[in-house]
C-alpha cells in the first residue's frame, strides 16, 4: 500500500476524532456524575442499574407496609392495654358488689360505674389509626362497634387484614373485634360486653355478681393472649424493617458501585485523554509536513 500525505492525514484525523470522542465521554461522565447514561454506553451496566433501582424501589414500598403494619399493631397494643385496665377496674368493682355489706343503692352505683366502663372499652374497640378502624377485621371504614340500647354489637368483619411486607411474606395485622366480642353473623351482644351486661344486671337487681369472676377472668387471659400475639406480630416487623434496610443499603452501595463514577480516579482518566489528546495535536504537526504541492500552488 503506497503511504500519500492524504492517507497519513485520513488516519490521523481519525484518530484525532477518537481521542476526541474519548475525552467528551469523560467530560459526560464528570459533569453527570454517572458512568453510563444511554444503552450504547455500556449494555450490562444499563440494565444491571435498572434492575437495582427496580430493587431499591420495590424495597421501598416493603418499608412503608412494613412501617405501616407496625404502627397498626403498635396502636391496636396500646388499646388491648387499654381494654385490660378497664377490665381490671369491672372486676375490683365487681368483687367490691359482691360484699354482703353493701346497699342496694350501692350496688347500683356499681352498675352504673361499670357500665360507664363497658361503653369506654367499646369506644376503645372504635379505635382508629390513620382514619381506619383497627379492630374491624378487614372493614376499616365503620366503627366496627355500636351501641344498641346499652347492647355493644360488633359490625366489623371476621375477615383479617393482609399486609404483604416482603416478596411472598403476608401478614394478617388485624385484631378482630370477634376474636373477644360477638360474631357479627348473630347481630347480638357477646364476649366481653355479654359478661359485663350480666354482671350489671345482677347489680341493677341487688344480687351477688361474684359468680361471674370466672367468666371475666377467661375474658381477660383472653386480652393478654391476643396482646401476646400483637407482641409476636410487632417483634416480627421490627425484624423485617431492619432486614428491609439493611437490603436497601447494600443495594444503594451496589448501584454506586455500578452506576455513579469514583471522581479522583475519573479525573484522573480525563487528564490521561487529555495529555494524549494534546500530544496527538503535536505529532500531527510533524507528521503532516509541507509536500512539493504546497510549493507548486
Amino acid at each position: 500500500m503506497r503511504i500519500t500525505n492524504k492517507v497519513l492525514v485520513r488516519d490521523f484525523l481519525g484518530n484525532l476524532r477518537v481521542n476526541l470522542e474519548e475525552m467528551k465521554k469523560y467530560q459526560d461522565q464528570l459533569s453527570s456524575g454517572h458512568e453510563v447514561r444511554k444503552p450504547s454506553d455500556d449494555p450490562f451496566k444499563v440494565a444491571r442499574t435498572m434492575e437495582l433501582k427496580a430493587s431499591i424501589a420495590a424495597n421501598e414500598r416493603y418499608k412503608n407496609n412494613i412501617q405501616e403494619a407496625s404502627d397498626w399493631l403498635n396502636t391496636a397494643d396500646s388499646a388491648l392495654g387499654q381494654i385490660g385496665e378497664a377490665l381490671q377496674t369491672i372486676r375490683e368493682k365487681t368483687i367490691q358488689g359482691g360484699n354482703g355489706a353493701y346497699t342496694q343503692d350501692e350496688r347500683l352505683a356499681i352498675a352504673k360505674h361499670i357500665q360507664q366502663l363497658k361503653e369506654q372499652i367499646m369506644e376503645i374497640g372504635n379505635t382508629a389509626y390513620d382514619g381506619r378502624y383497627i379492630f374491624g377485621g378487614d372493614k376499616t371504614n365503620i366503627p366496627p362497634f355500636k351501641n344498641d340500647n346499652k347492647k355493644i354489637i360488633y359490625v366489623g368483619s371476621k375477615e383479617g387484614l393482609n399486609k404483604e411486607l416482603s416478596p411472598g411474606v403476608i401478614m394478617d395485622i388485624s385484631v378482630k373485634g370477634s376474636d373477644f366480642a360477638n360474631d357479627p353473623a348473630t347481630n347480638a351482644e357477646g364476649g366481653i360486653f355479654e359478661t359485663l351486661s350480666k354482671i350489671v344486671d345482677k347489680l341493677n337487681n341487688n344480687d351477688n355478681p361474684a359468680d361471674l369472676l370466672g367468666e371475666l377472668d377467661t375474658h381477660m387471659n383472653n386480652i393478654l393472649r391476643i396482646r401476646a400475639e400483637v407482641g409476636a406480630k410487632q417483634k416480627r416487623t421490627e425484624d423485617m424493617l431492619s432486614k428491609n434496610e439493611d437490603e436497601t443499603f447494600n443495594m444503594t452501595q451496589l448501584l454506586a458501585k455500578t452506576y455513579d463514577i469514583d471522581i479522583a480516579k475519573k479525573v484522573m482518566e480525563y487528564k490521561v485523554m487529555e495529555n494524549i489528546y494534546t500530544a496527538s495535536l503535536q505529532t500531527g504537526a510533524k507528521i503532516l509536513q509541507p509536500s512539493l504541492l504546497d510549493f507548486l500552488r
